[in-house]
């Protein structure tokens, strides 16, 4: 499981659709899956994991894993039953929960990617290369080149933490209906990560969550959301793991000089 350094508030959303997802999870605790793969992430992890987000790379064991899960979502993604089911496509339409909407011409990731606050670097992610990434002064989206996986950094201006989670709730609610909620795993760092299910308004098709919202210190909180396609979602819970295994914040920054980081395979 991968360990984030966490010393922004960071809300982390995973959205998987397919047409079984509710069926197989309504409330309970999350251990498997994006879902959770992103709370391992963001509660706890392993000594390699949090070496990675200090210079925003994925490190071997994942990297090795992300490679094995590629080579067998291409296998997938070319039986029956996954070409014969729905999938939205958000490079058309992007779930953007988190209330920021990413403009301009996306374009391959290329290593890391930061958002700076005041001239200081606050958050860093690095997301696979042959993804479509766009970037803002306040935002980092990224979304896979079959459409089907989508992620967003923001650094948001809310109070507090429960201003926090009542807007993310409310971002979920604006693109989600039928949404039900697992149980909450609050991280040692005073964060809360939340997940559950519900369905996708413009692609009708069920989804799946995962929020996380964390003290950020400093009054900044920012947030991070993953969609993925949950009839590919076993296909993409490394991929997710890789990605947060990347993400570094303003102590990762300041505690050695920045490295061009290791883009995830792809």
């Amino acid at each position: 499981m991968t360990r984030l350094r966490i010393l922004g508030a960071v809300a982390l959303t995973l959205v998987m659709l397919a047409s079984d997802a509710l069926a197989q999870r309504r409330g309970g605790a999350v251990s498997s899956g994006v879902r959770g793969a992103a709370v391992g992430g963001m509660v706890g992890g392993s000594e390699g994991a949090a070496k990675g987000a200090k210079v925003g790379v994925v490190t071997g064991a994942t990297r090795n894993a992300i490679g094995q899960e590629t080579q067998a979502r291409n296998q997938y993604t070319a039986t029956n039953e996954y070409q014969n089911a729905q999938h939205s496509n958000f490079n058309e339409a992007p779930p953007e929960v988190l209330g920021t909407t990413a403009t301009g011409t996306a374009t391959k990731a290329k290593g890391e990617a930061v958002i700076r606050k005041d001239g200081k670097p606050i958050v860093g992610v690095t997301f696979p290369s042959d993804w479509n990434q766009r970037t803002g002064a306040n935002y980092i989206s990224a979304v896979s080149p079959d459409g089907q996986a989508y992620s967003m950094l923001v650094i948001d201006k809310v109070a507090d933490k429960e201003a926090g989670i009542k807007k993310l709730k409310q971002g979920l609610e604006k693109y989600l209906t039928d949404i039900k909620y697992d149980d909450p795993n609050n991280a040692k760092d005073g964060g809360v990560v939340i997940t559950g299910t519900g369905k996708a308004k413009k692609a009708g098709a069920d989804v799946v969550f995962a929020a996380g919202l964390f003290d950020a210190g400093k009054g900044q909180l920012v947030g991070a959301s993953f969609v993925v396609d949950s009839k590919i979602e076993e296909h993409y819970k490394e991929t997710v793991r890789g990605i947060c295994e990347t993400i570094r914040f303003e102590k990762d920054f300041s505690e050695q000089p920045r490295k061009v980081a290791k883009p995830v395979i792809k």
